[in-house]
């Protein structure tokens, strides 16, 4: 399901908005050839909205677990593209360290662009997400910003 170009391993914290209104924290632990991504709102708003989640990528597959209130979940490939399609995109993007291959994944097809250091993904069959915006770091690999756009728009700052 994933492959790597070089060995590597990096950790980024990022500032979570959606909207302008800041929500909670997302860390991305990127490795040679497994990610691991964690994310929960801030405890001072969890009284509104408490959701966390965890999502693994390896050459096993794709692996979502989320409590959103007091529902808990669990997603494997498929299902993770339909209800969160932005994570294996980016996760895909930042451990290929170039264009994901839309060929290679015909269940799940998306169209790139890139320019003037972003990356613009559009998932074709996602009714929730219209486009993913990566805004490229010059010093690593983890992006500097994530926009995503869809029914809510959620801007990823990195703070770390």
């Amino acid at each position: 399901m994933l492959t790597t170009v070089n060995s590597f391993a990096e950790k980024g914290v990022y500032k979570v908005y959606v909207y302008f209104l800041p929500v909670g924290e997302i860390t991305f632990n990127i490795q040679e050839n497994r990610a691991e991504v964690k994310g929960e709102t801030y405890k001072s708003l969890r009284w509104i909205y408490n959701y966390t989640f965890r999502f693994e990528a390896s050459e096993k597959g794709y692996f979502l677990y989320e409590k959103e209130n007091k529902k808990e979940k669990l997603y494997t490939n498929n299902e993770i593209e339909k209800k969160k399609p932005w994570l294996p995109l980016i996760v895909k993007y930042i451990l290929e360290g170039k264009k994901p291959d839309s060929e290679k994944d015909p269940n799940f097809p998306y169209r790139l662009e890139e320019k003037n250091g972003k990356v613009i993904i559009y998932p074709l069959k996602s009714k929730k997400v219209k486009k993913i915006i990566i805004k490229l770091s010059e010093k690593d690999r983890l992006p500097s910003e994530i926009q995503i756009e869809g029914k809510l728009d959620i801007t990823l700052k990195r703070i770390k």
